[in-house]
């Protein structure tokens, strides 16, 4: 049992990713895919059943995974809410803001039942969203404990 719990926590680094709770939400970011100065991540955010307040995502990530995402402008954001069982029960409401508590980006009302592609991060902002050691991100309660939604950031990175 030792060991195969040794296994896990190695591929846990290796690939650089991560699960991070707060106050009983957990995020579990991964990279999707990377080519040239592209880089597709995601973060999956899974409900304790109330509103995440503002939490760091970059805190939930390795460091691998913290080395590619720091440093890049944030473009598009899609939104995939959970199906079958983890459906959330209401829309969503997505706030990102920086280290300071600054928002950056806030949208509400998002389908709850559709995926909703292409959102222009640079709407608030008016420009794309700078990542750097916090990005934070808030979402409003979206139903049960364990309802999901998954955020997919599109983002610019000049060196990955």
């Amino acid at each position: 049992m030792k060991r195969l719990l040794i296994i896990f926590l190695i591929l846990g680094v290796l690939f650089g990713t991560s699960t991070f709770a707060s106050a009983g939400w957990t995020l579990t970011p991964t990279i999707l895919e990377q080519a040239d100065h592209l880089l597709t991540w995601q973060v999956v955010c899974t409900s304790d059943g109330n509103a995440l307040t503002a939490t760091d995502i970059m805190a939930s990530m390795g460091d691998r995974l913290k080395a590619k995402v720091g440093g890049s402008l944030a473009m598009i954001m899609s939104v995939v809410p959970g199906t079958a069982g983890v459906i959330p029960n209401t829309t969503i409401d997505v706030t990102l803001s920086d280290a300071n508590g600054y928002t950056l980006y806030a949208h509400t009302s998002i389908s709850k039942d559709a995926n909703t592609y292409g959102l222009d991060l640079s709407e608030d902002y008016k420009q794309y969203l700078p990542i750097f050691g916090q990005f934070k991100l808030a979402l409003n309660d979206i139903g049960d404990s364990g309802d999901q939604v998954t955020l997919v950031f599109y983002c610019w990175k000049e060196k990955i």
